[in-house]
């Protein structure tokens, strides 16, 4: 049994409802002579009306229109003179029961006598277009049946960001499985779009995150390695902020450059100092021939910036390098 509901508010064209007789109170004279069918129908819907459409009613003066509640019964929601009318203020995506009345006036009793009352009818408002933050939460909760429906229905949403101001497909590395990630891409995601507001691309994420698996799937879909955000900061940048040793020597094993400096100037393995990373993840970057005495915008090198950022874990490991490094030298 279909669940239904009113609301208070109904639009009706008059603020009176006519007095309306009864079996009990009405006369025996006859009503008039009905020549045809009401033949109710729906010509519209939307997400917060419905109109309904049917043929005239010989000698009706006036038609009301019901819906049915399921405690409160019948409900008057307007009146019309005109063989159509539209209901609003209705709940979206939600089903109604609706019938039409035709009334004729009894001048001489002051009220109105039912002619006829049509089969009823049931109109469904429609749902809301999905919108961006559809998207996005459904992302973020991992459905990923959802996320292909709202994608079908309004595939635009592909190229607009969510409330945190990455697109979908960043999002999905972010958040997803790898499923939603081929989900995205199958609708024809761009891998180079990044955020509006930092500038970061989905492979900065894919590094970020350590999703190896999508990072290989970006690159071969031609995704820029080098690509820089707002802070001049490259994808293995953030792969070394992160700790992501695996993509970051992915990253070098195919081609990253790995003297790439962000906005203050820092390597790689300068940023691996300032961001306090992992002990691996300096030996990593030297044994693949970083610079450990090239210096930032300030003429700071790894070892001044491991003094200056209190970092005594990279500071007594260069030392060790250098130490080793000039050992060689003097051979």
């Amino acid at each position: 049994m279909m669940k239904n509901k009113v609301k208070d508010n109904f639009t009706s064209t008059n603020d009176k409802e006519p007095t309306k007789l009864t079996k009990d109170n009405r006369s025996n004279k006859d009503a008039g002579n009905i020549k045809n069918e009401f033949n109710v129908r729906i010509l519209k819907e939307t997400n917060n009306s419905i109109t309904l459409e049917w043929n005239l009613i010989s000698e009706t003066d006036v038609y009301e229109i019901e819906v049915h509640h399921k405690v409160k019964g019948w409900q008057n929601v307007d009146w019309t003179s005109k063989c159509f009318s539209t209901v609003t203020n209705l709940d979206e995506n939600f089903g109604y029961i609706l019938r039409v009345k035709a009334l004729k006036l009894n001048a001489a009793e002051g009220a109105y006598w039912t002619l006829q009352t049509s089969s009823d009818i049931v109109g469904c408002t429609l749902a809301a277009e999905p919108t961006a933050i559809c998207l996005f939460r459904a992302i973020k909760k991992d459905q990923q049946f959802l996320v292909k429906r709202i994608l079908r229905h309004r595939p635009i949403l592909i190229e607009y960001p969510g409330p945190n101001g990455y697109l979908p497909l960043a999002n999905a590395i972010a958040f997803s499985e790898m499923c939603i990630v081929d989900v995205i891409l199958t609708y024809g995601a761009s891998v180079h779009l990044g955020n509006i507001n930092n500038k970061r691309t989905p492979l900065h994420q894919a590094f970020y995150y350590g999703r190896l698996p999508v990072a290989r799937i970006l690159l071969n879909k031609k995704a820029n390695m080098e690509a820089k955000d707002i802070y001049g900061l490259t994808a293995s940048h953030l792969a070394v902020d992160a700790n992501q040793g695996e993509i970051l020597k992915f990253a070098l094993e195919n081609g990253a450059n790995i003297e790439a400096r962000d906005a203050c100037g820092w390597t790689l393995l300068m940023r691996a100092v300032v961001m306090a990373s992992d002990l691996s993840i300096l030996k990593l970057l030297v044994n693949c021939d970083a610079d450990v005495e090239s210096k930032d915008m300030n003429n700071l090198n790894c070892q001044d910036l491991a003094r200056l950022y209190g970092n005594d874990k990279a500071a007594d490991y260069f030392q060790k390098i250098l130490k080793l490094k000039k050992e060689k030298e003097l051979q």
